[in-house]
């Protein structure tokens, strides 16, 4: 685990605790607000920034939270998904959304990915796996987070490095794929989640991607010998509206929640 760890809360909180206990009385559009600001670093010696939503203090202290790590879209960064994480806060989860290199306050002079050319961009998008390593390290070492109860949610390109790091991850329990693309810098996605030997997975298609859905899902399926392991959630908004879809967080948000804590 990652040990030269750097947590700055945000003016308003001092410390993920503090942050956990405002959330439980905010309602979802603001519990934004009770997110710290934390740093820390990959193992290319990138110093990175991200938000981490610190789980509600469990009355038994042997119940440790399950873990949820959001990555972002290609070119764009972790605030577009203060929504998404908050929500996931509420319904119980530690979750972190990182800043990947060359994006929001990852960035800096000599990396920036909105600047950057395409063969640079494709160079930077594949060394964000070292990002993604480092954060599902960072946050499954937080107090009151559990170590091996970890899910992944990726956001358009960002369903690459998620499948990437589930292959690679025992404690990764669930997958989820939000408007997953074509474009993924020279990753082929269908062979990565038929590599994932059952990992439940869901992927969650705008109105105008239902057809790449059910091409992944199939062609998924097919590569695992006919295990049916993908399944699909269908929002009303097109791709370019995916965040704002009033189905995305309660629905992710509950199957999320029957994957890492399952009924008895």
């Amino acid at each position: 685990m990652l040990t030269s760890l750097v947590l700055a809360a945000s003016a308003a909180i001092t410390s993920p605790s503090a942050s956990a206990a405002i959330a439980s009385s905010l309602p979802v559009a603001e519990i934004a607000q009770a997110s710290s600001t934390v740093s820390f670093k990959t193992k290319d010696k990138l110093i990175l920034k991200g938000s981490y939503f610190a789980p509600k203090k469990s009355k038994s202290k042997s119940k440790a939270a399950p873990a949820a790590l959001l990555i972002h879209d290609a070119g764009s960064d972790r605030s577009k998904l203060d929504s998404v994480a908050g929500y996931l806060q509420k319904r119980g989860f530690a979750v972190l959304v990182v800043d990947l290199r060359g994006h929001g306050e990852s960035a800096d002079e000599d990396s920036v990915f909105e600047t950057a050319d395409e063969k640079d961009r494709e160079t930077m998008w594949s060394l964000s796996s070292r990002d993604v390593d480092a954060a599902a390290e960072f946050l499954v070492d937080q107090e009151g987070v559990h170590s091996t109860n970890l899910s992944l949610v990726g956001f358009g390109a960002g369903a690459s490095l998620a499948v990437r790091r589930a292959a690679a991850d025992d404690n990764v329990r669930a997958l989820v794929l939000v408007n997953p693309t074509r474009n993924n810098f020279g990753y082929n996605l269908v062979n990565g989640v038929s590599e994932l030997g059952g990992l439940p997975t869901l992927v969650m298609a705008p109105k105008d991607r239902r057809d790449d859905a059910r091409r992944l899902q199939a062609a998924a399926h097919e590569k695992s010998d006919g295990l049916e392991f993908v399944e699909i959630s269908n929002l009303k908004s097109e791709a370019a509206k995916v965040l704002s879809d009033k189905r995305l967080n309660a629905g992710l948000g509950k199957w999320l929640r029957d994957q890492a804590v399952p009924k008895k």
